[in-house]
């Protein structure tokens, strides 16, 4: 028969090491399993303390101090946890999506919402000379009887304002007037943008050409084409878009220090809050509970 190993040397697998490590719990003070080194080691520091100021004389003593360095390692860990919840929710307090909610603005204009999105997102920083071309085109257009508009005729004549920004508008696009109120009508069909410095056909630009710009004339060409509703209907969508991006811009004035107001105030999840309080509270109970154990028992020795 063979005799077997008396001495196994120990547990090969993890498993079996990881038993064998909480067992070592029973068998000393500093002898304990914590979730870093950093918790070990503020463990292994209250025992060393604790025993100073206690002197533990018996094993029952020995133990309260083991369960009060415990307790201790435990409330820092919640009060850890507290800090990374306060910072969570004061980094996603900074999307503009919350600072808008914030904000006390009408929510129900979509469109406004969008424009505050996008001038955030873009960290876009207010614009007193654009705010005041816009409210300059705005009282130009509100100054008018839209229905009176006939054609681009009357823009000419009485709205000398809204003709230099449809002009503008169209040079920077290259874009002519009947196509410009074409696609600005949400028509479907075709408009021509023309490509400059770029030949037709030609997908490079190694030959650049000098002629593609649309002259003012050109831009005006087709204009009876142009129906007064269109010019009509287009006025009034631009009088509410520039009255949107005005709004909006507006609110970036405070937008940083609102962004600020609304970290700082945040807060956790209250259901995660108040499952850290409650842990903290069963905490704060054990160590005091510990500590009553371990001062009576300390009195008790003495007076035998």
């Amino acid at each position: 028969m063979t005799s077997k190993t008396k001495h196994s040397g120990g547990p090969k697998t993890n498993k079996g090491k990881a038993i064998s490590s909480r067992n070592s719990t029973t068998h000393g003070l500093t002898a304990r399993h914590w979730q870093n080194n950093k918790e070990q080691d503020l463990y292994n520091e209250n025992i060393v303390e604790l025993v100073k100021d206690f002197d533990p004389q018996t094993h029952i003593e020995r133990m309260l101090i083991s369960k009060l360095a415990e307790c201790t390692v435990r409330l820092m860990r919640i009060q850890q946890v507290e800090n990374a919840l306060f910072d969570l929710a004061s980094s996603e307090a900074e999307h503009p999506d919350e600072v808008i909610k914030s904000l006390d603005h009408d929510n129900s204009d979509s469109k406004l919402i969008k424009a505050m999105q996008a001038a955030s997102l873009g960290n876009l920083k207010y614009d007193p000379k654009a705010e005041e071309e816009k409210k300059n085109l705005i009282n130009e257009i509100d100054s008018q009887n839209l229905s009176n508009v006939s054609g681009w005729g009357y823009i000419k004549k009485h709205m000398p304002t809204v003709k230099a920004y449809i002009i503008n508008k169209c040079t920077e696009e290259n874009l002519d007037l009947h196509s410009f109120m074409h696609r600005e009508g949400g028509h479907s069909g075709p408009s021509i943008i023309r490509l400059v410095g770029v030949r037709p056909g030609d997908s490079s630009d190694d030959e650049p050409i000098d002629n593609d710009l649309l002259s003012k004339e050109e831009i005006t060409k087709d204009i009876t084409k142009i129906k007064s509703t269109a010019f009509q209907a287009y006025l009034e969508n631009l009088s509410k878009s520039l009255d949107r991006d005005i709004r909006a811009q507006m609110i970036l004035t405070s937008l940083e220090k609102r962004t600020q107001q609304v970290k700082e105030a945040a807060m956790p999840d209250p259901q995660k809050l108040g499952l850290i309080q409650r842990y903290r509270t069963a905490d704060d109970r054990q160590f005091s509970k510990t500590l009553g154990e371990l001062l009576e028992l300390q009195k008790r020795r003495k007076t035998v």
